[in-house]
């Protein structure tokens, strides 16, 4: 919002994959801290004679690495959970180093 703010444009189309978030927007969710901050910005910019138009997007779609993306992640529910316990931090590394090794 902060490019919205600063442009001299007075007309703005933002897109988002993110459907849930669209909807805690549009259902003015306010108990949600970030809901409630660009509901706040929004209705500032707005009131400042600025026009935003939210717009969603899928994602993925008929991208043929988020696809094989997609099919591996939905795949990966059917394993079963493993007892390996990783501290968080260690985390990252861990799947740096095997994505290197692939």
């Amino acid at each position: 919002m902060t490019l919205v703010r600063c442009s001299k444009e007075k007309s703005f189309i933002v897109f988002s994959d993110s459907v849930s978030s669209l909807e805690a927007l549009g259902g003015f969710r306010i108990k949600i801290h970030l809901v409630y901050c660009t509901i706040k910005v929004y209705t500032q910019l707005t009131n400042s004679g600025k026009t935003i138009v939210m717009c969603w997007i899928p994602s993925h779609v008929n991208i043929s690495s988020n696809e094989r993306a997609d099919t591996a992640a939905k795949s990966a529910l059917s394993l079963p959970i493993t007892s390996m316990k990783i501290p968080a931090g260690e985390l990252t590394p861990s799947i740096s180093k095997f994505y290197m090794n692939e």
